[in-house]
């Protein structure tokens, strides 16, 4: 792939910048030679730099930044992308302080990534949970649809803000342009988690939630693209201006952003322009046919899966514990990306060989199936008894999970991974908070006093 200076412009600094060398009497220490490292990092030293002339700067980019955000931005479809060196957090943080300049409360499905309760902490926003049902043979809720967010906000007339998680962690989508109408036609406006879906723009159908209606939403380039970690978009079609949402962005990242992060972002422009269309339908259909196989030998994988980029095994629903699943993979020589709760999660990406899905079917030659292990009944809704912030900012003492029915959470515990809240802070704990707690391995909590 041939990178161009229009394109990847980031890149071409960086590569002169190193070739001319010079005295480097400013950050980092290292100073582009520190020989007592091993490769590869040596190699890439030279190219870690500092914002110096010429390199622009992330929260004020007009130079370099600026110019490789805009190819990002064109590549999206979008008004204005921001790059991020610190993930999604750092622009879930950003997309929670924008919405709290126009609502003090965000109607929010509950299963956000732990990202976003930090975020309503740190801002004073607070989220009203939508708890779609539960689905007892999956082990998993539905996706939240239209008419619950439209429902949720006939009821709470003052919101004007929704977030959701899409796709999830298991590779489950929602309805995203239903879900945005109706959002819209109750005059708020749609902040979309897309984490684990920078890849949606790309391949036969374009099903990214910026298409669909999203009006801003975060990637996790990391995740699905060829991007070092760490490495994310923010992307907006609201009216307002590129300023503002850095200067978001900035009220929570860091001052000396990773210039590594940011050249691979820039060098994925060009995999964006050049490839990631037919990479990304290439992969749907090596996935479709491995899941096909994975299916014909018996294996019960995630009906409701929609998502290229996951294979999701209901290992309870071919009669196996994850961790025995898991162990003949690794046996295989293969590595998932998610092991607990019943579910594999398997994350290919165009990098991935032929090979490596021979791997993951091999694993399963000696796996025949069984009777399905039943899934619990462990549907939720806590109750909320005090804010967030306040909660968390509040006298606390830690107690042991099972001393802590009757109390009130002061921290948010999750399931990590995929970090969703069990309880937040601010929330009453009863029995079957207690239960989940226990059964995530959680076995203290602070509480408030």
């Amino acid at each position: 792939m041939h990178f161009t200076k229009e394109v990847s412009p980031i890149y071409h600094f960086l590569k002169e910048y190193a070739a001319k060398f010079g005295g480097r009497l400013h950050m980092p220490g290292h100073k582009g030679l520190a020989d007592f490292y091993p490769e590869p990092y040596r190699s890439i030293l030279p190219y870690d730099i500092t914002e110096i002339q010429g390199a622009d700067a992330l929260y004020e980019a007009e130079g370099i930044i600026g110019q490789s955000e805009e190819v990002a931005a064109r590549c999206y479809g979008v008004k204005v992308t921001c790059f991020s060196a610190g993930g999604s957090t750092l622009s879930i943080q950003a997309m929670v302080a924008m919405a709290s300049g126009i609502t003090k409360r965000i109607l929010a499905v509950r299963n956000s990534h732990i990202a976003f309760v930090n975020a309503c902490a740190l801002t004073g926003v607070e989220p009203v949970w939508l708890f779609p049902p539960y689905d007892r043979e999956t082990g998993l809720c539905l996706p939240a649809t239209a008419g619950e967010i439209s429902a949720a906000l006939d009821q709470n007339p003052d919101i004007k803000a929704v977030y959701l998680t899409s796709p999830d962690y298991y590779g489950v989508t929602c309805d995203i342009q239903k879900i945005a109408e109706a959002v819209h036609c109750h005059g708020a406006i749609l902040l979309v988690d897309n984490a684990h879906g920078a890849h949606l723009r790309f391949g036969k159908t374009d099903t990214h939630p910026m298409t669909l209606g999203a009006d801003i939403c975060c990637d996790s380039s990391h995740k699905t693209l060829p991007v070092l970690t760490g490495g994310g978009y923010l992307h907006s079609n609201l009216d307002i201006p590129k300023e503002d949402l850095k200067a978001k962005m900035a009220l929570f990242g860091s001052t000396s952003p990773s210039y590594l992060i940011l050249a691979s972002l820039d060098l994925c422009n060009q995999y964006l322009v050049e490839r990631a269309t037919e990479d990304f339908s290439a992969l749907a259909a090596l996935v479709h046919e491995t899941e096909i196989l994975l299916r014909n030998r018996g294996v019960t994988l995630l009906k409701r899966k929609t998502d290229v980029s996951k294979i999701t095994i209901d290992c309870h629903g071919f009669g196996y514990q994850d961790v025995s699943v898991a162990a003949a993979l690794r046996a295989n020589g293969v590595e998932p990306e998610y092991v607990g709760g019943g579910k594999i999660v398997l994350m290919p990406s165009p990098f991935n060989g032929k090979n490596d899905f021979s791997r993951v079917l091999s694993a399963f030659d000696s796996l025949l199936p069984l009777p399905p292990i039943p899934y619990p009944d462990c549907a939720f809704a806590p109750r909320r008894v005090m804010g967030i912030r306040e909660a968390i900012f509040a006298p606390s003492e830690q107690v042991a999970v099972e001393s802590s029915v009757g109390r009130i959470a002061a921290e948010s515990k999750v399931t990590c991974p995929p970090a969703i809240p069990i309880v937040t802070a601010g929330e009453f704990i009863r029995e079957t908070e207690k239960n989940l707690l226990k059964n995530s391995g959680i076995l203290s909590v602070k509480v408030v006093k």
